[in-house]
């Protein structure tokens, strides 16, 4: 038990170093998690290659965005009212998206993945807390930080 909730605290301490890195580079930098399965235009210049289906999506083509999915914000879309995204992560299963596939979401559909994600960063804030909280002086020794 005390080796889970050791190599637990590990995992979440690497990802909130990983999102305050990326936030502490790139202020302008959000994250955010789609907020529902749906069919995307890929916008990216050449279009990109499926790693995991062995075939090319052309510029213009579609494919599954899955729910939850981790994109982040790129700027403004080409028509108003929309965002242009990126999928931050690699695809794992048939007939995704592949890996940094830029598309647009209406600003209403990113208002609300922006949410769930600031949601689900505040939870690990607090879990992380808790722990913090919970191990006492053994947290130094967990983050290999000296007294």
């Amino acid at each position: 038990m005390r080796q889970w909730i050791i190599g637990s605290t590990a995992g979440v301490l690497a990802a909130c170093a990983v999102t305050y890195a990326a936030h502490a580079q790139d202020q302008a930098t959000e994250l955010a998690f789609m907020p529902a399965t749906k069919t995307v235009t890929l916008l990216n210049e050449g279009g990109k290659y499926v790693a995991v289906d062995l075939k090319h999506i052309p510029e213009g083509g579609t494919c599954r965005m899955d729910k939850d999915a981790t994109i982040f914000k790129i700027g403004p879309g080409r028509t108003a009212g929309t965002i242009r995204v990126r999928y931050a992560a690699p695809q794992i299963s048939s007939g995704g998206c592949p890996f940094l596939t830029v598309f647009e979401l209406p600003e209403s559909e990113y208002a609300a993945a922006r949410a769930t994600f600031v949601a689900k960063e505040d939870e690990a804030k607090k879990k992380v807390e808790e722990i913090k909280k919970d191990l006492g002086d053994k947290w130094n020794e967990v983050t290999g930080q000296k007294q």
